[in-house]
């Protein structure tokens, strides 16, 4: 991953891309070993050394009391802040907030960024039980999330075609999409009902839908999703879903692009 990162076409300073791997593996895995990191990233022992020392001097990376390593809350600070720099994110809170007291679900927004998209907002409602596993800023998968299919679907043919490559296509529950023809033909089905679901297709028991939000000139720029349990989402509750999210959004829209309602 680093080698094909490093000779990719634009100049680039190979210090920052083996630092942003390590936190990006560490997203993925947290509380990882020095061996563990150094040998899953193929790096160097006194790379891997000084790049930990420098990360954790930095308070983006932190060593635990038995030697594993985590994120820092630095980047928390930061997450917060590149938030409150999105318009789409800033604007978006309340509606997101209020969304998720209404439905008593876990709601999210995001955006496509490079080739996976990224949680901007997070907003919880008052309900007993909480998906635990989502942050703003986490990535997803394209194929496996409802907000990921969201903003594949309205996307030209061509540029889907561009991001297919960088999809994880292994099976992480019985229902994951696992095949670009597969994910194809979903994409149809959500750009002719207008919303998408994620129907226990990354994690068990996890069910969540969600809907476009667009600009001015109709262009899907974001997504908004709600996310619960399998005890908290029936099946049948996809639709009626869709619909308040679909009422979200044009607020979110109006709020942001002046959309008329």
């Amino acid at each position: 991953m680093i080698a094909d990162q490093e000779t990719a076409s634009k100049p680039t300073v190979p210090a920052l891309i083996r630092g942003f791997a390590v936190l990006d593996l560490l997203a993925r895995e947290p509380g990882l070993s020095f061996t563990a990191i150094h040998t899953r990233l193929a790096l160097p022992k006194s790379s891997a050394f000084h790049l930990l020392a420098t990360l954790s001097a930095l308070g983006v990376v932190r060593s635990q009391a038995d030697g594993m390593y985590r994120l820092g809350l630095r980047l928390a600070e930061l997450g917060a802040a590149a938030t409150e720099q999105s318009p789409i994110g800033h604007e978006a809170q309340p509606y997101l907030r209020n969304c998720a007291r209404r439905l008593q679900l876990t709601c999210h927004l995001g955006v496509l960024e490079g080739h996976e998209a990224v949680y901007l907002c997070k907003e919880e409602g008052e309900q007993e039980i909480k998906i635990s596993n989502t942050w703003v800023g986490k990535r997803l998968s394209l194929n496996r999330s409802a907000l990921g299919k969201i903003l594949l679907a309205w996307l030209p043919e061509a540029e889907i075609d561009v991001l297919l490559p960088f999809v994880d296509w292994d099976p992480k529950t019985p229902n994951t999409i696992a095949a670009p023809h597969e994910l194809k033909a979903e994409l149809a089905l959500v750009r002719d009902r207008g919303w998408a679901t994620d129907n226990e297709e990354d994690v068990p028991n996890i069910r969540c839908v969600a809907v476009p939000v667009t600009d001015a000139k109709g262009k899907v720029v974001a997504a908004i999703s709600a996310v619960g349990t399998i005890l908290q989402i029936a099946e049948s509750d996809f639709p009626g879903l869709a619909d308040t999210l679909h009422a979200v959004s044009t607020e979110v829209s109006q709020a942001i692009f002046g959309r008329p309602k």
